[in-house]
């Protein structure tokens, strides 16, 4: 079974802390903490199910997403959207 390589990574920002580019990066269920770069506890327990979805799916499709997509952290004063993506790490 593969493994991936998932990033979510800001595409929007209003949060002081979490700049556009910043990643939070998971790696075969781990938060990678060498790639990933502030990572929000409020936006990682909203993004969580996702993000581990997808280093496990073999198709996201079957749990209703695409190979991109975006989620939103849901703190209204300084909402963050962030671009899920993956890659294969290994086969």
């Amino acid at each position: 079974m593969a493994k991936y390589k998932v990033v979510a990574r800001a595409k929007d920002s209003k949060c002081p802390l979490v700049k556009v580019g910043d990643p939070i990066v998971i790696e075969n269920n781990m938060l990678n903490l060498k790639e990933s770069k502030n990572v929000c506890v409020v936006a990682l327990s909203a993004i969580q199910y996702s993000l581990f979805m997808m280093s496990k799916a073999k198709d996201p499709k079957d749990f209703g997403r695409d190979q991109v997509y975006t989620l939103q952290c849901p703190d209204p004063d300084t909402r963050v959207i962030y671009e899920i993506t993956r890659k294969v790490m290994e086969d």
